[in-house]
């Protein structure tokens, strides 16, 4: 069982990590969010689309409580 310090640890840090992942797109234009930024054609809302999917499978999955709707792969 996770004690409550790491838990804690733990969310900080995912909201950290979120909140920094959204400030790059904060303020952008739409066509900049989704502006391809390499040749595999990834932009920055995909991105941050894949780590929501990724959280949400994951931590789905984990603590037993999946996602009531489908998730992309």
């Amino acid at each position: 069982m996770i004690d409550e310090f790491a838990k804690d640890n733990l969310h900080k840090r995912l909201r950290r990590d979120r909140e920094a992942l959204l400030w790059k797109l904060d303020g952008l234009s739409p066509y900049d969010a989704r502006r391809p930024l390499t040749a595999t054609g990834t932009n920055l809302l995909g991105l941050v689309k894949h780590v929501a999917t990724v959280e949400a499978r994951y931590f789905g999955e984990v603590f037993g409580r999946p996602s009531p709707e489908p998730l992309c792969r």
